[in-house]
């Protein structure tokens, strides 16, 4: 063994060794705001950071001014907020004494009457914009409104409540590692989101999982480019920089113009994305590659769904650094599986980072190495159960094993390769096909930024394979080339009979594709045009 690989492994180890799970989010904020109170917490673009000892101060506050209004531990508390560091903190901050719900800010209100209805609120935290879409749900609903100000003068992440804290709260204001924490939504990419509870002790010990699987210090900095009120973001980020009590970069949302200027201002160590935001990056990187190339990051971390080769080798061309391939889900407190930084695999999503893994046949039994079935899940990460889902519930968790509904195999070295949705596998004729093996091969032609794959009807066989697809700019390859570039990679059975060149693919807040609306946009689509335009 080399000098060099002895030096990464006992490296992982004195990162390892020295790791605290936390159980719940109070204790972890209160440890960090006493050991370092002066550490950064929360940054912000054009504004002051917020240490941890700001944090926990925050926490306080807000646990307070939550319990004035008769708010209690085992309440649940939507929080929407804009993204930006205000959203960090107040999602954060409710989960230490509360149950945290955070909701997209960008629903109707018709939406968020039906979720509020659903949820079962006991308050609603947004910032004062009285025309709002979700204070007229609240109104309508008889929601109460917790009114937030903020304090963009001050710290990033500061806001104020109607009260403020004592000194001191007694430990049982806080919620504890068996309460939940959270209740988020699934991506919905198939069917509508199911709601799903988390305890402290799960999302918890899921961000630590991923602070192991990423040997995360406190002298990290995490570029924070995700929504939060969807568990990639909130979990595998903001709770995993804060688990390694580093530091977070909470801009007013994503924005791929501005990316390269973020680098280079606050030089974060690593970012976590979908595949969506990755191309967006490469897209936008055509005059920041020097940046790039000096930038601080150590790590890019993928995530949500399955990223491409192509995109992962030039993202780590662009960067000069790895890209962790993961794999996660809601109910599995996000982070499932995930690539060492030492021994990754190309095309896999790495080893169990997590929850145990097993790949099942249709009655349940264990495949062997090697096998395609059911990725099924056990362990102290994973949900109880959707919240008043009893259907769903009884459906997904069979004989201990969470059913994932994913496709997929492990190898010999137990690192987990994954194949795609069973749901979304097209029957044509007798024949099965992965929409993710036809992505992949159709996002090696270099002229192709993204592709969504799915089943459109047909008269003799059943299902047809179609592909949506958008171009770079400027590209000049029409359907019949981009059939014939798949024919010579894929067996004929698996080349899409229908190819439509659109502007945008539709994907949910997580960065999935919504198949089923594509589907039933394009399934009385019968004219495969070269050319390149849906028709």
């Amino acid at each position: 063994m080399s000098n060099i690989i002895k030096e990464l492994r006992n490296s992982t180890a004195r990162r390892s060794a020295g790791r605290r799970v936390f159980p719940c989010i109070r204790d972890l904020l209160a440890d960090h705001a006493q050991n370092a109170p002066e550490r950064h917490a929360i940054l912000a673009p054009e504004r002051l950071p917020m240490t941890y000892g700001a944090l926990w101060t925050q926490a306080k506050a807000v646990v307070f001014g939550l319990r004035n209004i008769g708010v209690r531990r085992t309440d649940r508390v939507a929080v929407v907020f804009p993204d930006g560091p205000e959203a960090a903190v107040a999602t954060i901050t409710v989960a230490a004494g509360a149950i945290c719900v955070p909701l997209d800010p960008g629903f109707t209100c018709d939406e968020y009457q039906r979720y509020f209805g659903e949820l079962h609120l006991a308050a609603l935290m947004t910032h004062a914009d009285l025309n709002s879409a979700c204070r007229r749900a609240a109104r309508i609903r008889g929601v109460p409104v917790i009114d937030v100000s903020m304090r963009p003068n001050e710290a990033a992440g500061a806001f104020s409540l109607a009260d403020r804290a004592p000194q001191g709260l007694p430990d049982d204001e806080f919620a504890s590692g068996a309460d939940d924490a959270f209740i988020l939504m699934t991506s919905g990419s198939t069917s509508r989101p199911k709601t799903v509870p988390l305890t402290h002790a799960s999302v918890c010990l899921s961000a630590g999982n991923v602070g192991a699987a990423l040997e995360l210090e406190a002298r990290d900095r995490l570029l924070s480019v995700l929504p939060l009120f969807h568990g990639h973001g909130l979990i595998s980020g903001l709770l995993a920089a804060l688990a390694a009590g580093s530091s977070i970069v909470c801009p007013a949302g994503f924005d791929a113009r501005a990316f390269f200027g973020w680098l280079t201002e606050f030089q974060p160590t690593w970012y976590t994305a979908v595949p969506a935001i990755h191309r967006a990056i490469l897209e936008a990187a055509d005059c920041h590659k020097q940046r790039a190339l000096r930038s601080s990051l150590r790590l890019v971390r993928s995530a949500s769904t399955s990223l491409s080769s192509e995109v992962l080798e030039r993202l780590e061309a662009l960067f000069g650094v790895p890209v962790i391939d993961t794999y996660g889900m809601t109910e599995a407190a996000t982070q499932i599986a995930a690539n060492p930084l030492q021994r990754r695999k190309r095309g896999s999503v790495g080893r169990p980072a997590g929850p145990e893994i097993a790949i099942l046949d249709s009655a349940g039994r264990r495949l062997p190495f090697g096998k395609r079935g059911e990725i099924a899940l056990r362990g102290p990460t994973i949900t109880r159960g959707y919240d008043n889902d009893a259907a769903a519930t009884t459906s997904a968790f069979q004989d201990s094993w969470f059913r994932t509904g994913d496709l997929g195999y492990l190898d010999a070295d137990r690192y987990l390769f994954i194949v795609g949705r069973i749901k979304e596998i097209i029957h044509k004729g007798g024949q099965k096909v992965a929409p993710a093996e036809v992505e992949g091969a159709l996002l090696s032609h270099p002229d192709v930024i993204e592709v969504a794959v799915f089943a459109v009807p047909h008269e003799r066989l059943g299902a047809d394979v179609a592909a949506a697809i958008v171009l770079r700019q400027d590209a000049n390859v029409g359907a019949y080339t981009l059939r014939d570039f798949v024919r010579s990679r894929l067996a004929g059975f698996k080349v899409p009979g229908l190819i439509l060149i659109v502007p945008e693919i539709p994907k949910g807040a997580g960065g999935k594709i919504k198949r089923n609306e594509l589907a039933g946009r394009f399934s009385k689509t019968c004219l495969l045009q070269d050319g390149g335009e849906a028709v």
